[in-house]
């Protein structure tokens, strides 16, 4: 099973500007952020701000400011180059390393719950598709 999304948007943010609800992620030096099409409207549970991660690129980044509606932010400082359309995934495989995977219990440990949430609350807004 695999769960994926696009970058919309990549965005710099300056020592003291912040991301989310409130502001959760605030920053004290610049840092970049993207933008992705995914939120607790599909199933998403909002304790993954600051413990959950997503892959980008081959690369695992951090989910940071609160989980909203209909989108998230993820901290892509590190990660070189990133821009509107590249693939993002929340559940599945990027690469074939077995860090560049990340499994409905990965998620379920980081925020104490069980797998099974995790899959069940993905919502009918997501597009299924069966191979």
């Amino acid at each position: 099973m695999s769960l994926t999304s696009r970058v919309v948007a990549v965005k710099g943010l300056r020592p003291g500007e912040g991301v989310g609800y409130g502001w959760r992620y605030q920053v004290h030096e610049p840092r970049t952020v993207a933008v992705v099409p995914a939120g607790y409207a599909d199933g998403l549970d909002t304790r993954l701000c600051g413990r959950g991660h997503v892959l980008i690129r081959g690369q695992r980044v951090p989910i940071v400011g609160a989980v909203s509606m209909d989108m998230l932010t993820v901290d892509v400082t590190d990660l070189a180059g990133v821009q509107p359309g590249d693939e993002v995934v929340l559940l599945g495989r990027q690469g074939d390393a077995a860090w560049q995977r990340i499994d409905a219990r990965e998620m379920a440990a980081a925020i104490g719950t069980i797998p099974w949430e995790i899959v069940c609350r993905l919502g009918t807004r997501i597009e299924r598709q069966y191979e």
